[in-house]
């Protein structure tokens, strides 16, 4: 097993190398002739699960499957997973390590593609990489049961579904995971062997006792044996072992009563019972331990000869199984530990609590944290047990594996984890990000008092952990007011301080931004960047990168905003993973990639990450992410799956108490109501909004109300109502006081626009639209123009067709009509065909309902009745009209339906 020193309070994680070695196979085990044939040469599917409980020969299986795939050129990973695997980050250090050798062999010698280098999300470029290999692959997952987190389930999941075609899986596990196996199954894709699949047969039955001929048994006695055990290998094991025993073998005929777990003690009580005294009791007491090394077992059980007890037990059979080649970890098969280990706990207590105890010191003195954090509180010594996960734990924030942080301070009492600032501080670092507020309120409590008392080593300040559960609680002020007495400049050695320095320079970052303090919020968001580096703070880093990347795109820099959360992205350490950390710069990424229209990768990211993401990100990052996604549904016309996202979004805001992100979706669904032409919605929704609690200063712009929020929708409410002063007024108040906010700018100049075109001033209205172009086309922007609707893309084509009528030679009106051509691709025009000078506008194809609404125009019928026939209100029936007029370039029902008929378009 991996081990550090853990005497300076900083742990380095390593990997347990362990868990990428197949364990040796028994000497004597039977090799699965019809089960390897029919898995290696008839089976088609790329995912194969070996189903059934324990002591079923699954991972036996699973051996001998990766020896034949071995000896037939095959190239091969293995993974052995326990219940640390929960944690993504976590699992990702060894699922990476495990691929990565792998791949290191299949590409020796060869070099990659540029783009396939650092330009993908770990998954999707493991999957890029293995589909590089020229040789078939395998890789084995051992024990998959264990996994629960849905975060780690969505991985693999993810991999399943997306395998190349060389690639294969094989899974053991007691229980079928929630990957999406119905869908696998039904594409052929993924086969399940069951436990009758696993069972030996006849044949196998008697070979495997045939490899014991002192046995000497009779066809009668294997015939018996066969009906009682039903071909279970880990029974046929045990009896193999307990028929030394004449009373077993007389009983073999009184035990068709017992069930399969009745059975499986009784075989296994009678195996201990034939072992010496001495060995009896070294099986005893070293079934508490996970893992056993020599030292260890030495140390719980007195003795000086546990290697060699060790490979005498592996020899025997006595379900011990070596964990790599060197032959230094074993490990029992569960099955026998658990026996064991209830044997122990009922006919001796006191020995179990003082092998635990004895466990503990040893893993301590071995910077073995995690196992001795499991041992002192096994034999209850929670100060150990506390000192040691007050360690331990300013690792794992740093590194942000809360779920286990979150698992192994719930075993704590409250009263040790009090006791212990560090220990407390750290706690409050994944309850926060996690968001679980009921417990976390007590422990916000706890710190208040603490806040301003020195910390001896390890050191932490309490202040930056209520200022992160503030900001994760929505109230602003109050996280800006604590990050105040932070010196985000010192300089710390302690990867846990240096995190901590790297969170509050994150706030402060976010806080400049809010102010619109750009190039403060730069230097602050540097510095965060330093402390990441410094502490390998990989999951502070996260937010750095998000938040520096989402102030590029309100300052109107979108492409180098893209290309910086690309790359970020990119870069993260936890290669493989869906973490806490990727997912803050998923969320904005996602915003940036939606202003640029490229929905289909907001679509792929939004789906790989949307669990998490809407499990732990802050606030405004679950708000952007949201509304990316609800319009990208929208642009491709799901409206149903674009109102459920938003109920969602909604549904988690108020779960979490964030009444500003609850208003951030209410006025993102009045500006749905506004296109879709629904007055009497409208009307309600902004009576709604209007009892909502208003932001607490108008200093304040936090980035998720630049994509959406009340300053701006209320301008775009008083033009829908003909406000006119009362909007003018607004814009006129909004320009001068955010200069450098460009993506605000063009917004603001998109409402101008609108506000003049309601005027019926159309000549201002494209003043404002050319002056919308000139911010948004350096850096890209599409979709601010085209989620406004029909009003800007009337001017646009507009706009274009004077363009088009332009001097050739003019460099701007070219540059002009490129962005525009831009602009209308986007929006579903047809541009293939470019008119020349002087030709008729370019006309917008007509919808399937316009095109059921302009058959209804020719024939004469009434709103009201065109609402009855379609089943819609009639303020979507003028909604419909107002789009048929503007496409046809008309303003009259008479001239809609003549100019209709001239284009074919009715008869």
């Amino acid at each position: 097993m991996s081990a550090n020193q853990a005497t300076t309070g900083e742990i380095q994680l390593e990997l347990d190398s362990h868990k990428l070695q197949m364990p040796h196979g028994h000497a004597g085990a039977v090799r699965r002739r019809s089960l390897l044939e029919r898995l290696v040469d008839r089976c088609e599917a790329r995912v194969v699960l070996l189903h059934g409980p324990a002591g079923h020969g699954k991972s036996t299986a699973l051996q001998q499957l990766k020896t034949e795939f071995e000896a037939r050129g095959v190239l091969t990973a293995w993974l052995s997973l326990d219940k640390a695997d929960n944690d993504f980050r976590r699992f990702s250090i060894h699922f990476e390590a495990a691929a990565s050798t792998l791949l290191h062999e299949g590409t020796l010698g060869r070099r990659e593609p540029a783009d396939a280098q650092v330009r993908q999300r770990r998954s999707s470029r493991l999957i890029a990489r293995l589909q590089l290999l020229s040789r078939p692959v395998v890789l084995f997952f051992d024990d998959f049961q264990v996994i629960e987190e849905p975060l780690v389930l969505g991985f693999f999941g993810e991999l399943f579904e997306r395998l190349p075609e060389q690639v294969r899986i094989f899974v053991a596990t007691r229980s079928l995971p929630e990957v999406g196996l119905a869908r696998l199954l039904v594409n052929g894709h993924a086969e399940i062997l069951r436990a009758d699949a696993l069972r030996f047969s006849d044949a196998e039955i008697a070979e495997f006792f045939a490899a014991e001929p002192t046995l000497a048994l009779s066809a009668q006695e294997l015939d018996t044996i066969r009906e009682r055990s039903d071909g279970w290998p880990a029974a046929l094991q045990l009896f193999r072992l307990a028929l030394v025993s004449p009373q077993v073998r007389q009983s073999l005929g009184d035990l068709a009563s017992y069930r399969p777990r009745e059975l499986a003690e009784y075989l296994a009580d009678n195996v201990l019972n034939l072992q010496p005294a001495a060995l009896q009791d070294f099986l005893l007491k070293t079934s508490l331990l996970s893992a056993m090394t020599a030292p260890l077992c030495n140390a719980v059980t007195g003795r000086s000869d546990a290697q060699a007890v060790l490979l005498q037990l592996e020899r025997a059979g006595l379900f011990v199984r070596s964990l790599g080649a060197d032959l230094r970890w074993f490990r029992y098969h569960p099955l026998f530990s658990s026996f064991l280990a209830e044997q122990l706990q009922a006919s001796a207590p006191d020995t179990a609590l003082a092998v635990h105890r004895a466990a503990a010191q040893w893993c301590l003195h071995q910077g073995l944290l995690e196992e001795t954090a499991h041992h002192a509180l096994a034999c209850g010594d929670t100060a150990l047990a506390a000192d040691t996960m007050a360690v331990w734990f300013a690792r794992l924030i740093a590194d942000g594996q809360l779920v286990t942080v979150e698992h192994w301070s719930s075993r704590l009492p409250d009263h040790e984890i009090a006791a212990r600032p560090m220990l407390l501080v750290c706690v409050a670092y994944a309850l926060v990000f996690l968001r679980r507020f009921v417990r976390l309120r007590p422990t916000l409590e706890r710190l208040h008092r603490i806040i301003d008392e020195p910390c001896e080593r390890p050191r932490c300040n309490p202040r930056i952990a209520l200022a992160m559960a503030a900001i994760s609680a929505d109230d602003v002020q109050g996280a800006f007011e604590l990050i105040d007495a932070i010196d985000v400049h010192a300089t710390q050695t302690e990867a846990f301080n240096a995190f901590e320095l790297a969170a509050a320079a994150n706030l402060r970052g976010f806080r400049a931004l809010a102010r619109g303090e750009f190039e403060a919020a730069r230097d602050d968001l540097v510095l965060a960047r330093a402390h990441c580096q410094r502490g390998e703070a990989s999951f502070s880093s996260g937010y750095t990168i998000g938040v520096r990347g989402i102030s590029m795109l309100v300052q109107g820099e979108l492409a180098e905003a893209l290309q910086f959360l690309q790359h970020g992205l990119a870069e993260q350490r936890m290669h493989v993973d869906k973490s806490y950390a990727s997912a803050a710069i998923v969320s904005c990424y996602l915003w940036a990639l939606y202003e640029a229209n490229q929905l289909d990768r907001v679509e792929a990211l939004f789906g790989r990450y949307h669990d998490i993401i809407a499990a732990s990100v802050l606030p405004d990052f679950l708000a952007v992410a949201y509304l990316a996604m609800a319009r990208t549904h929208d642009a491709r016309g799901r409206n149903a799956q674009a109102v459920a996202l938003l109920e969602e979004a909604e549904t988690l805001a108020h779960s979490n108490g964030w009444t500003r992100v609850v208003a951030i979706v209410g006025w993102e669904r009045l500006r749905r109501a506004l296109l879709a032409g629904s007055a009497s919605r409208v009307q309600a929704m902004a009576a709604q909004l209007a009892t909502l609690k208003p932001a607490p200063t108008a200093d304040w712009i936090l980035f998720s109300e630049d994509f959406e929020g009340p300053v701006l929708g209320a301008i775009r409410l008083a033009i829908h109502r003909r406000q006119h002063e009362e909007a003018a007024q607004r814009i006129a108040a909004e320009f001068p006081h955010h200069p450098d906010r460009g993506h605000r700018q063009i917004r603001l100049h998109l409402l101008e626009a609108q506000l003049h075109e309601s005027r019926g001033l159309r000549n201002a209205a494209h003043r404002s639209l050319r002056q919308a172009m000139q911010r948004a086309r350096p850096g890209g922007f599409v979709r601010l123009f085209l989620d406004e609707g029909e009003s800007v893309l009337a001017l646009l084509r507009e706009a274009y067709q004077s363009a088009l009528d332009a001097n050739p030679d003019d460099e701007a009106a070219a540059q002009d009509r490129d962005f525009l051509e831009t602009l209308l691709q986007a929006s579903g025009i047809d541009l293939s065909r470019r008119p020349a000078r002087g030709a008729a506008p370019v006309q917008e194809a007509l919808t399937e309902r316009e095109k059921e609404i302009l058959g209804f125009l020719a024939n004469g019928i009434s709103n009201r009745e065109m609402a009855s026939r379609a089943f819609l209100s009639e303020n979507t029936v003028k909604f419909h009209l107002k789009n048929i007029y503007s496409k046809l370039e008309v303003r009259s029902r008479m001239k809609a339906i003549a100019a209709a008929r001239q284009r074919g378009l009715i008869h």
